[in-house]
């Protein structure tokens, strides 16, 4: 699962809710009976393991680790009977840049009560999305901006009165509603919007002419430690290629532990506290700090074709009506070391497993015999960098978006156990929750609204590349109430992931795991995409989501 969606495309309007059903969001659809055949246990556990030894390295792209990869998932893509999905390849090219900072210098804070230097990994981390060998920042004006965030149709605009051009600015993560507990609000309540994430900070920081961005870390409204954020921040970085090598976008943007912004901001008379106070407030101005920064680091650069791997199993009455099954190969390769030295991020859970069950699938839908509508099993590249596989598909869509009928995207199932419900990242967003519900009436159980909404996972996997192309897409996880401990257990063993294993060496294969409930929702998986492909209905954004005019307009064929 991503922490990097970088350039992605700004909706103004952007907001996860819990949207209130219109009318026509609970009109009747043809949702079909389907009952899914034996899905294959060693087939899930086989592709986990191999592909999460060291031998893949990690699956960065652009490394042996794609390469093996791509081999493995060909193998058995067509061992399952699939065609080629790309013509007679199986690949689509993603063309991306791997920028690396190296030998960077210490992040230096002068004019203030007394000069201030922090390092590099520890306290702070900074990447740039230039193609530029060498990247120099010297004295510039450090200015604190709030939630960085400008949305003139809700009549916010932290930059409002301040010409950053040139400078520094300092942000918080997450939106000012942070911290509430409903679903109102200037920014949706709970509920984090794009305009929280941090890559929404970054484009715009770029848009307002800022030399460099800086996020303070905060773990509760980032949802993760500084651990992941200088694993994940550390070596290569992939970013699409630009035909103007970035130079729209800030020389550096990185991160600053929540104590650093602290000291710095006492350095130059100002409270940390009182400011992230004020910026929740309408009408926040933004704060020229009165002190400066520099910061220097060399970029390592190499431009590659990275590949997203494509198979299609054509319908057997519509071959040109198409669903999608989507998830991500990649991984973060080397990064920071385990205190054991162990430097590779193996991504066992994240996303071996839905990796391995893009295959798993394919041999079930094989098996049981094309549906009416073809099936598309795209594993795409670059997740952990962005979504730039899925994005790139989107934009560069083999398969007309507007003849596809929608998804489900798989991404980082849940070892915990069997479990009474599953978690719907975006539940109330489409007609696609009926089909869900249909799926799970069989098994007894339940499809929940994420509990964390403040998280912004809505934004943080593959199927928001094709969300915002108005494609409707499911994507759920395994739930936390489970049948052995209830939600105390589940809650447990989720946190136990985030805080040890999640974006670190430590995501390993484990021949203890319990698949049941792993196969359970792969089931559920299987059958809500064969319901799709099977249903002559075309499922929609629920009347009032921010996709729903464009998906109406790509159906329209306008």
């Amino acid at each position: 699962m991503t922490l990097k969606i970088a350039a992605a495309i700004v909706l103004p309007t952007l907001l996860l809710s819990a949207c209130t059903a219109a009318e026509d969001n609970s009109a009747d659809l043809a949702i079909p009976q389907v009952e899914a055949p034996e899905i294959s246990v060693d087939t899930m556990k086989d592709i986990t393991r191999e592909l999460s030894t060291d031998a893949f390295e990690g699956r960065a792209p652009g490394t042996a680790g794609e390469e093996k990869t791509l081999a493995l998932l060909t193998q058995r893509f067509e061992a399952a009977g699939l065609e080629p999905g790309n013509g007679d390849s199986w690949f689509q090219d993603v063309p991306l840049i791997s920028i690396e900072a190296q030998n960077v210098s210490p992040l230096t804070v002068t004019g203030g009560s007394g000069d201030l230097s922090f390092s590099y990994g520890p306290e702070m981390v900074v990447t740039s999305y230039q193609e530029q060998a060498k990247i120099d920042i010297t004295d510039s004006d450090m200015v604190f901006v709030g939630y960085g965030i400008n949305a003139p149709e809700r009549g916010w605009n932290d930059y409002e009165g301040i010409d950053v051009k040139g400078k520094t600015v300092v942000i918080l993560v997450n939106d000012p509603d942070f911290g509430t507990e409903s679903l109102e609000g200037e920014f949706g309540g709970r509920a984090m919007t794009y305009y929280g994430r941090w890559t929404y900070k970054y484009e715009e920081a770029a848009r307002q002419g800022a030399a460099a961005a800086l996020i303070i870390h905060d773990t509760a409204p980032a949802a993760y430690g500084w651990n992941v954020v200088e694993s994940s921040w550390s070596g290569p970085q992939f970013y699409a290629q630009t035909a103007n090598g970035g130079a729209d976008q800030t020389k550096a943007n990185g991160w600053i532990q929540k104590d650093v912004a602290a000291k710095i901001f006492a350095s130059a008379g100002q409270d940390l506290e009182a400011q992230m106070t004020a910026a929740k407030d309408k009408g926040f101005k933004a704060v020229d700090l009165g002190v400066k920064s520099s910061v220097s680091f060399e970029n390592t650069m190499s431009k590659m074709d990275s590949k997203n791997v494509v198979g299609i199993l054509k319908g057997k009455t519509r071959p040109d009506e198409y669903v999608l099954y989507t998830a991500h190969w990649d991984h973060l390769g080397r990064c920071k070391p385990a205190p054991d030295g162990d430097d590779i991020c193996n991504g066992a859970v994240d996303n071996a497993t839905g990796t391995a069950a893009l295959v798993a699938l394919a041999e079930a839908y094989t098996k049981a015999g094309a549906p009416d509508r073809s099936i598309v099993f795209l594993a795409v590249t670059a997740e952990e960098s962005g979504l730039l596989g899925s994005k790139y598909y989107a934009e560069n869509p083999i398969y007309p978006l507007g003849q596809t009928v929608g998804g489900v995207n798989m991404d980082a199932f849940s070892m915990s156990g069997p479990a009474n419900n599953v978690v719907v990242v975006g539940k109330g967003k489409s007609q696609l929750d009926m089909f869900l519900d249909a799926a799970l009436e069989s098994d007894g159980r339940v499809a929940e609204a994420e509990p964390t909404p403040e998280k912004g996972y809505y934004y943080r996997s593959d199927h928001f590349s094709f969300a915002k192309h108005g494609v409707p897409m499911i994507y759920f996880e395994g739930g936390e109430d489970l049948i052995e401990g209830g939600r105390e257990a589940g809650e447990a063993n989720s946190k136990d992931y985030t805080e040890n294993r999640y974006h670190g060496p430590k995501d390993e294969y484990d021949p203890n795991w319990n698949w049941d409930g792993v196969m359970g929702d792969l089931k559920t998986y299987y059958t809500v995409g064969r319901m799709l492909a099977m249903t002559e209905d075309w499922p929609n954004w629920n009347d009032g989501d921010e996709f729903r005019a464009i998906r109406d307009k790509s159906r329209s064929g306008s």
